[in-house]
């Protein structure tokens, strides 16, 4: 029977960790770098808004497409976003089937806005007592621009076409 000296199996260790390391920088520089890039330029003269919804355990098996001036735009699932590209101008961002007070914002060019979708809680705990049902109500959040901006970043963002009518 082989045996490894304690200062190998130590070395070997060290190797590891160096290497896993290195692979978790390289992949996680990748990923930010990729989620910079899907996220084009603005276009001149126009806005954008961002729409995420918060990762949580809580009602993670509800979800819901958010509205633009009401027209649905795409289906929020927990820890996903979008982000559109618009006119300047005044808009309303909702929830398509369940109870949500509608978020109203104006966009200027060359304007940001970032907007959190999130179920709604009571004293932590959903409406219901604990129980979830289809006819959970959302909140929608418009966020302070840096903390937007911040937040994004630990969100997988798609590119969606906002119809406006």
């Amino acid at each position: 029977m082989t045996y490894l000296r304690s200062d190998i199996l130590f070395d070997r260790a060290q190797r590891i960790l160096r290497d896993s390391r290195s692979y978790f920088v390289a992949v996680w520089s990748r990923g930010l770098a990729s989620a910079q890039e899907s996220q084009s330029a603005m276009p001149s003269g126009m806005g954008r808004l961002y729409v995420f919804r918060e990762i949580g355990s809580f009602g993670a098996d509800i979800d819901d497409d958010v509205t633009i001036n009401g027209i649905p735009v795409q289906r929020l699932r927990p820890g996903a976003g979008f982000y559109c590209d618009v006119r300047p101008g005044s808009y309303v961002v909702g929830v398509l089937r369940h109870k949500a007070d509608s978020l109203n914002l104006s966009v200027a060019s060359g304007q940001s806005q970032y907007i959190c979708v999130m179920l709604h809680e009571l004293g932590g705990v959903s409406p219901r007592g604990g129980s979830l049902t289809s006819d959970q109500s959302f909140e929608v959040h418009k966020l302070e621009l840096g903390y937007g901006a911040q937040r994004i970043q630990e969100y997988r963002l798609t590119y969606a076409t906002c119809r406006m009518p």
